[in-house]
């Protein structure tokens, strides 16, 4: 009998391995909104679960899924699939959005994140990405 460090998920596609990637945002001016890009660094993986760090109230996040540079989804490049956040309202500190369920997402699909700062001030959003890498 082996013993691991870590139990073993496993779904039809494969083995399940738990990623977890940090980011930032570029700093946004007070009134105005700025993208962050999260590009699926992986071949097939499942997402449910995005964290921002430093939220702060005042500030708006829509969340958009597109297709990949070659519309492996919807054979149109690049195709936003859709929407999922409207507006989303960060309170002051943590927040954390996790769904009951996940979504499968492949290599090169990208999740994009409007920060709309309606602060006073300048903001730079900061916070991670958790992906469940199917390995075969």
């Amino acid at each position: 009998m082996s013993s691991s460090a870590f139990s073993k998920k496993y779904v039809p596609q494969g083995r399940l391995f738990r990623r977890k990637h940090g980011f930032k945002s570029a700093e946004i001016p007070a009134g105005q909104s700025g993208i962050i890009e999260l590009v699926v660094p992986y071949d097939l993986a499942k997402i449910n679960e995005i964290e921002i760090t430093n939220a702060k109230e005042g500030v708006l996040l829509d969340f958009k899924v597109y297709d990949t540079p070659t519309g492996a989804i919807s054979t149109v490049p690049n195709y936003m699939l859709n929407q999922f956040g409207f507006d989303v309202e960060l309170p002051d500190g943590f927040y954390r959005d996790r769904s009951n369920y996940d979504a499968d997402v492949q290599l090169g699909m990208k999740i994009e994140l409007t920060v709309k700062n309606n602060t006073s001030e300048p903001y730079t959003a900061r916070g991670n990405v958790v992906w469940h890498e199917i390995k075969v």
